[in-house]
């Protein structure tokens, strides 16, 4: 039956394929990031411990080094326990020298995971402590890149940063870490070599690690949790003047939701929309099969009076919706597969664990249960109306003309409200995530991006112990980069805005009792060269900028920002006042004011930022931001070429614009957006079609009436006012339901909007105009089909 009504098949097949096929796509990626387990054996009892702010309740803040000590030594909830942090160093082979992804850990980080190597060993007890040997555990794809998968590498050693480090040891293939980002590719012991663990910083309690652990066998979070609550007093105890003694306390959460919870909403509402794309389908496929239904009545009619039952018609009927369902969810689950790599292109730092995405089992079996629901969802109804009709009465219209009868055009005309109503869901939640988008897009950064290049530089700290010398290579740097003839002005940074970034300092202003470390509030620190401000572009609201005569061992100087001089100097002019380290008290007078920047993300509100000049404050890893109006690739071969010339052995990778780097801070808004658009226009689009479907229908099954009234003396406008009037009546009644419908559910989406309310009367009136509209034209062009039925030729014919 199905082959003998190819365009039918075909349509209704394509229709269930689009709705299948994007309903398996987003749950490939729901089940790979929020519903596998972890790769790691036992994985529901891996957690992720962090610091949480008493005060402001911030969650995720990084963990001191004394902290880990503490719970490493007293946990008796915890199985093992590890710290890690990532880094970039210099790696130099033959063919030059490149940086590479890396991280430091404790020695129990792979005890933690139970992820032991293909090849060699994991870290030694005696190798994370100081002044050990250093060795390196290699990643499988840097295993093969490197050393083409030789497994002889046991033993060889590695230039990291000036350092020979030896390989002890290569992980799985299947090793993931999606805790970092970009992941590691080479594991090193030792969590302390690292600027930020200087003794003086370990004995103030500075926090930079990230910690996991393992419960033990029969352990609950919840214990673990106040075990840890118990440290923690200890702690505080023992090391009052830290500064994670009194302002922190510890949490646990399980390890999967660390990583992914943050994207749970938006991948729950991705999820939504492609339902309501799938119910859509299946509408309109009903649709279809009721107008198929009452073509075939006379059919119908005959097998009853030869004796089928209507359980065995309604089998019938259903076996046909089944076998178009399932021919649907093929073609669904093969446009899925196409789409896989498409999706597997959004970068991994949107959305963690998106490279394990694949039409797997799971996924397979959830698209034949979608095959099964649906094909008894848009079957079942057609099967029993069609089935339902009484056997006189139906073969009498079939020997004058079959007429729609009144229950089942009530039928459809539900259907139709319930398309549009769903339609409207989908148009308003999308035009309320692209309204929240172009807000965001909005929000003022504080600095210029355009025509700036940034070149990310980390010095080996080997090379450069001292800030002097990093100071200097800085300024070597820039002299050179700033006689390029092509480059406008040029500058350091440290942090880079929107980089996420930030050193917190527990500073004492001028005017106001300093309480000491952990008790003091905290600033943002930014280390910046002269020329930054006039480089990016940062108003300057007071005040000076710094400039080449702010040395180390000259006057301690500082800019604020707006926010820090409103709030601890208000109505007050803030310059010449002072700021002080709480930690060595040593002042900085303040020179200058400038604007609020964002450099965490768009969205983050404004917050206590201060600037020192790069002489007293140097860092090994600064951002070299370019200003030039000149093509990008020269300008890069170009500024290479001046850093080779100051160290011909530092590598300088990342290189990206800065317009680059506020598409990246902003990827996974406008991963959500675009989507939900996408299938938002497919709504808007099979509602179109359903409306269109109905009233062509209604046309074709009203031509003798339409014959009599243009006999009667019917005009076109008539017509016209006849036809679109029933369309548009179905589609306000729809618009009614979604508009109330959309403002129970869009309120799932306060969450994700910036900028604009979830019940933003401007979205909602521009969804139900543009669906409206649609709908309109969907009615018109079957109504004006009807306006030239000749009445001779269809009353003849009747």
């Amino acid at each position: 039956m199905l082959r003998k009504n190819p365009g039918f098949t075909a349509i209704a097949m394509a229709t269930l394929a689009l709705g299948i096929g994007a309903n398996t796509a987003i749950f490939s990626v729901v089940d790979a990031v929020l519903l596998q387990p972890l790769p790691y054996p036992g994985s529901d009892r891996l957690l992720s411990i962090t610091h949480t702010d008493r005060q402001s309740g911030a969650t995720g803040i990084p963990i001191s080094f004394t902290k880990f000590t503490a719970v490493h030594e007293q946990t008796k909830t915890l199985e093992s326990v590890a710290v890690f942090f990532q880094m970039t160093p210099s790696l130099v082979t033959e063919r030059g020298a490149e940086l590479v992804n890396a991280a430091r850990a404790s020695n129990d980080i792979f005890r933690v995971l139970q992820v032991g190597p293909v090849l060699g060993r994991t870290f030694l007890p005696e190798e994370d402590v100081p002044n050990a040997n250093d060795v390196a555990i290699l990643s499988d794809a840097f295993w093969h890149s490197h050393f083409a998968g030789d497994s002889g590498v046991i033993g060889k050693t590695l230039s990291l940063d000036g350092k020979n480090a030896t390989v002890v040891g290569v992980l799985p293939a299947s090793f993931r870490f999606p805790l970092l980002y970009p992941e590691p590719e080479l594991w090193l012991p030792r969590v302390t070599d690292t600027p930020e663990a200087r003794p003086d910083q370990i004995r103030s309690g500075a926090g930079y690690l990230s910690m996991i652990a393992r419960l033990q066998p029969g352990e609950t979070r919840a214990r673990a949790e106040a075990e840890l609550d118990t440290i923690n007093s200890r702690y505080r105890e023992q090391f009052g003047s830290y500064v994670d003694a009194t302002k922190y306390v510890l949490a646990a959460d399980s390890l999967a939701d660390s990583i992914v919870g943050p994207l749970r909403p938006s991948l729950l509402v991705l999820l939504a929309a492609v339902g309501f794309v799938l119910l859509i389908s299946c509408v309109n496929v009903a649709n279809l099969l009721l107008a198929r239904a009452t073509a075939r009545e006379r059919e119908i009619a005959i097998r009853k009076a030869l004796g089928a039952s209507r359980a065995r018609l309604v089998r019938q009927l259903l076996s046909e919706s089944l076998l178009l369902s399932l021919g649907g969810g093929i073609l669904g689950v093969w446009l899925a597969a196409g789409l896989m790599p498409v999706l597997r292109t959004v970068s991994p730092g949107a959305v963690p664990r998106l490279a394990d995405a694949h039409v797997n089992g799971a996924v397979l079996i959830f698209s034949l249960a979608l095959c099964v629901i649906t094909g008894i969802l848009f079957g079942l109804m057609p099967s029993l109306q069609a089935s339902g009709r009484e056997l006189h009465s139906t073969l009498k219209e079939g020997s004058r003309g079959s007429s729609e009868g009144g229950h089942r055009g009530k039928f459809r005309a539900v259907l139709v409200v319930a398309e549009v109503g769903m339609a409207l869901v989908l148009m308003t939640g999308a035009g309320l995530l692209m309204e929240s988008f172009a807000r965001l897009m909005q929000v003022n950064p504080g600095f210029s991006s355009k025509s700036i290049t940034i070149f990310p530089v980390i010095l080996p700290a080997l090379r450069y112990p001292q800030s002097a010398q990093q100071e200097a290579f800085f300024r070597h740097v820039l002299e050179r980069v700033r006689a390029i003839p092509q480059v406008q002005s040029a500058a350091v940074v440290s942090p880079m805005p929107l980089s996420g970034g930030a050193r917190f300092t527990f500073f004492c202003p001028e005017g106001r009792a300093c309480l000491g470390v952990g008790k003091d509030p905290i600033i943002a620190t930014r280390t910046v060269s002269a020329g930054y401000f006039e480089t990016v572009h940062t108003p300057l609201l007071a005040g000076r900028v710094f400039t080449e005569k702010d040395v180390a061992g000259g006057q301690n100087v500082a800019i604020i920002n707006e926010t820090t001089a409103k709030r601890y100097w208000p109505n007050q002019n803030p310059l010449g006042k002072h700021i002080a380290n709480s930690r060595d008290m040593i002042p900085r007078e303040i020179v200058g004011v400038v604007a609020d920047v964002k450099f965490v993300a768009l969205n983050a509100a404004d917050t206590e930022e201060m600037y020192v000049p790069l002489p007293q404050g140097p860092w090994t890893n600064m951002t070299l931001l370019v200003l030039s109006q000149s093509n990008q690739r020269p300008l890069v071969a170009a500024v290479r070429e001046k850093i080779s010339e100051v160290d011909p052995n530092l590598p300088v990778s990342g290189i990206l614009s800065m317009d680059e780097v506020i598409g990246a801070s902003v990827a996974q808004p406008r991963l959500i957006m675009q989507f939900v658009g996408v299938f938002a226009g497919f709504a808007l689009l099979l509602a179109a079609i359903g409306i269109y479907g109905v009233m062509a229908y209604t046309v074709n099954t009203r031509k003798q009436e339409m014959g009599i009234r243009i006999a009667l003396g019917a005009t076109p406008a008539d017509i016209l006012r006849l036809v679109v009037g029933q369309g548009m009546r179905m589609t306000l009644i729809g618009v009614a339901l979604g508009v109330a419908a959309s403002l129970a559910l869009t309120r799932l989406l306060a969450s994700l909007l910036f900028g604009v309310s979830a019940a933003d009367p401007v979205v909602f009136s521009v969804a139900a105009v543009v669906l409206g509209g649609v709908a309109f034209l969907a009615c018109w062009i079957p109504a004006r089909r009807a306006t030239g039925v000749d009445p001779i030729i269809v009353l003849r014919y009747e």
